[in-house]
């Protein structure tokens, strides 16, 4: 057993880890000021839930894994950790990664491993979609775009591979609609390789499909729970609602269902929200997030009961955890 579980009175403790380098400091104070409905709703679960910054937190072994917070290891007691593991500088990734790392090489919990082989099926989309195609989900054509004086070479993957523009340009691993491009002809997207490669982030272009929109799919303990449609303003491109757009309630056809339920148990996932872009040829894979994702624009009961799965899935792996030898 572990011997860090703490007594049943005792709050067990979460600590999420975020990167506000990610964002624009007037946000950040904006959140500082106003707080968050996730954590909120964790603590009103009976959570100790603290938050902690990656660029104040150093990696060491020293006899065992430690994350030094301030004076203060973080791995001391046992804990789940919820870790934002996206960034659009290089540099943070790297530093991120050396957190995950020392927290899965400890007694703790890293929340958000949500699916099997977490390295490769966290976020890179590109590895996304060749599990999902083997499960036999439909996915877009997608060229990823080598690297520095060579991405150039994606140009004619792009003309012999895909269908004549429009085209959406994205990072390989990122959220929120960071970095996605729409670019309408050849010169615009052998631009936009240019203007993106030295970045470092990796990126892949696909076919811009017209769309209503896209769906997200959440999937607890192998069932879908809810569903969430984003629709994006106007003539925009991105639905995503921290991008303007807006998010109701939806119902998803069997076959959606039927998929999402597919890879959430080819990936060994006890909590999954797969999105997928509604296109006129029916539904299209788009990626896939764990604990992360949001759900606070779903409508009530659906947000309620998906939070309500949010909160019984983090108690199941903080108790898988502790049940774990030594």
């Amino acid at each position: 057993m572990n011997d860090n579980l703490a007594e049943p009175s005792v709050p067990p403790k979460l600590v999420w880890i975020t990167t506000p380098d990610n964002y624009d400091p007037h946000l950040q104070e904006r959140l500082r000021r106003k707080g968050s409905e996730r954590v909120d709703t964790l603590r009103a679960a009976g959570f100790d839930v603290r938050i902690a910054h990656s660029c104040d937190i150093v990696p060491v072994w020293n006899g065992s894994p430690r994350l030094l917070w301030e004076k203060e290891d973080l791995l001391a007691e046992y804990a789940g950790f919820l870790v934002t593991s996206w960034s659009w500088d290089p540099a943070i990734i790297r530093h991120i990664e050396a957190i995950t790392r020392t927290i899965r090489a400890s007694d703790c919990v890293l929340l958000t491993d949500g699916t099997r082989d977490p390295e490769v099926l966290g976020l890179d989309k590109l590895a996304m979609y060749h599990h999902a195609a083997a499960q036999g989900v439909p996915v877009p054509p997608t060229v990823s775009v080598p690297f520095g004086r060579y991405a150039r070479r994606a140009l004619e993957a792009v003309r012999t591979e895909l269908p004549a523009g429009p085209y959406v340009v994205k990072p390989r691993s990122m959220a929120m609609g960071f970095g996605v491009l729409k670019a309408d002809t050849s010169q615009h997207l052998s631009s936009t390789i240019d203007l993106l490669t030295p970045g470092g982030l990796g990126c892949l272009i696909q076919p811009h499909v017209p769309n209503d929109g896209d769906v997200r799919v959440y999937v607890h303990e192998g069932k879908v729970i809810a569903a969430l449609l984003r629709e994006p303003a106007g003539k925009s491109y991105l639905a995503n609602v921290s991008r303007g757009g807006s998010g109701s309630g939806y119902e998803p056809p069997a076959d959606v269902v039927e998929s999402s339920e597919r890879l959430a148990r080819s990936l060994e996932s006890d909590y999954l929200c797969v999105d997928w872009l509604l296109t006129g040829d029916g539904h299209v894979f788009n990626e896939w997030m764990t604990v992360s994702a949001a759900y606070e624009d779903l409508p009530e009961p659906d947000r309620r009961r998906v939070a309500d799965a949010l909160v019984q899935y983090i108690r199941g792996r903080l108790d898988e955890g502790a049940r774990r030898p030594l």
